[in-house]
């Protein structure tokens, strides 16, 4: 018997021998980035805030840089939602979410 040209055990592409695989790996990264994109865009409006001596543009300017990032982790979490509901009512098992 020929030995195989790739090994599956010693490739490491062969991990990923199926798209759940690649997904189940990239969609919670995904998520952890987006944690990290509005906390350190709060972080930026605190900051903008405490340093703004006053100047109604710069809050003003603060305070919607907040309302388009809590907009954007709604937007993630209702869409891993919408998904996960997708599945359960059609009955195809998502693994990765």
């Amino acid at each position: 018997m020929p030995s195989p040209i790739i090994n599956p055990t010693t490739f490491p592409a062969s991990r990923f021998a199926n798209i759940n695989i690649l997904l189940g790996i990239l969609i919670p990264l995904a998520f952890i980035i987006a944690g990290l994109i509005f906390g350190s865009m709060l972080i930026v409006v605190a900051y903008t805030i405490l340093t703004a001596a006053g100047d109604q543009e710069k809050i003003q300017k603060a305070q919607n840089t907040a309302t388009f990032a809590v907009i954007g982790i709604v937007v993630v979490v209702v869409a891993a939602l919408l998904v996960r509901l997708l599945g359960f009512i059609t009955g195809i098992p998502i693994p990765f979410l």
